[in-house]
């Protein structure tokens, strides 16, 4: 499906990307973008979100700024993703959409924009998507507070609610929209005298002496040939420290996202996971997503051994990613999503993301349901009927009768 609509203002138009031929049609001017774009990040590159959007059909789409007179050339891209809820409320299906990273798990969402036509892009991109058929409008870890004000200041002009929201985890102790990260120096015993304390870099040459140095420990990093079977120790350690405390369901469903987000950086050439051996068992391990053009490596998760008596096993993998990504050059070790105390040991400071939610404050019908998202709706039909809810099951299907007609 291809939609256009003009903005007189502007002189822009907006167009539907929904299709993965089409999606292969816009990698040309996508990845022309993201090249410009001073604020792409490897989590906005046509790379990373063809792998999210091809293993997620009918559940996305991408909204494109051009300028007619530059055919070709896209001057905003936003990537979606598709949700289909069930108001009980209204007894029908309503769309929601969300930042189309997170469909692969992204660190972080966001716009690609041309630095300069930013402003007028971003407002045809509003005026598109206030037409388009959905309920709630919402993105999570946006670091680019500038094109954030100027989107939803965009949506409040025309009478829509928007909300910036906190988001809090682990019994609300840990603020998840603040990712501390770690300026790397040029080499790495800058970092070792400049950025840990004296207490923590004494420790830290201990335990390297004690365990790597003596042999008793050594570390490898998974190339193309082991890389699964180092992804799996990696999840299989996660899932042993925190399967008791989430519940396996839990633990099995957030290893899988782990691992899609993982291997789709491997994919990519994007990919660093080291391990920690005792001999043939493994007591820990890293995953990493490597954004090289940024100069950022982004830590994904982490395993260790619950069972396990060393001491440090958490500090010299980590230590060790730092040192190995000075030596190749790149700037900044991102600890991700929450402020956890352990991370600021390592000399990072915070960067602080957005959370914002935007709501239609009239009810429309006719823009209260995507037709995209028709498929996911009989299946939930589907469900009704399993469930003996037929009451529901019919007004749903008197709904999309409604939307098909």
């Amino acid at each position: 499906m291809t939609l256009q609509s003009q903005d007189i203002r502007t002189a822009l138009t907006v167009r539907i990307v929904d299709t993965v031929a089409g999606l292969d049609a816009l990698r040309p001017a996508w990845q022309a973008l993201e090249a410009r774009d001073p604020e792409a990040t490897i989590f906005l590159t046509w790379d990373w979100m063809a792998r999210a959007f091809r293993a997620n059909p009918y559940r996305w789409s991408v909204l494109v700024a051009e300028a007619p007179d530059r055919p070709g050339t896209a001057l905003c891209i936003l990537p979606l993703k598709y949700r289909t809820h069930w108001s009980r409320s209204r007894d029908e299906f309503h769309t929601e959409l969300e930042a189309g990273g997170r469909l692969l798990w992204s660190e972080y969402t966001g716009f690609l924009c041309h630095p300069e036509r930013e402003a007028e892009a971003l407002q045809a991109v509003t005026d598109h998507l206030a037409a388009m058929p959905w309920m709630r409008f919402s993105m999570r870890y946006v670091a680019q507070n500038r094109r954030c004000r100027l989107f939803t200041d965009a949506f409040e002009a025309r009478g829509f609610g928007v909300k910036y929201k906190s988001y809090r985890i682990n019994g609300n102790k840990t603020d998840n929209l603040v990712c501390p990260q770690v300026d790397l120096p040029e080499d790495f015993d800058s970092f070792l005298a400049g950025q840990l304390s004296a207490n923590r870099r004494q420790k830290y040459n201990r335990l390297k002496r004690d365990h790597l140095d003596s042999g008793a420990l050594h570390i490898t990093t998974a190339g193309d040939a082991d890389f699964d079977a180092a992804l799996e120790v990696l999840l299989d350690l996660w899932q042993r420290r925190w399967r008791d405390q989430k519940g396996a369901e839990t633990a099995e469903r957030v290893a899988g996202n782990y691992r899609d987000v993982l291997r789709a950086a491997q994919e990519i050439g994007a990919a660093y996971l080291p391990v920690l051996w005792k001999g043939e068992r493994p007591l820990g391990a890293l995953g990493h997503v490597v954004d090289r053009r940024n100069g950022v490596v982004h830590f994904i998760a982490g395993g260790r051994d619950p069972q396990a008596e060393d001491k440090g096993i958490g500090q010299l993998l980590h230590v060790h990613s730092i040192e190995w990504a000075i030596g190749q050059g790149l700037i900044c070790y991102d600890f991700g999503h929450g402020n956890e105390a352990y991370k600021y040991s390592y000399g990072a400071t915070d960067q602080a993301v957005l959370y914002f939610e935007i709501r239609r404050r009239a009810y429309e019908p006719s823009l209260a349901f995507d037709f995209l998202c028709a498929g996911e709706a009989l299946r939930r039909i589907e469900e009704f009927l399993t469930r003996g809810s037929t009451d529901k099951a019919l007004k749903a299907c008197a709904q999309l009768s409604r939307v098909l007609s």
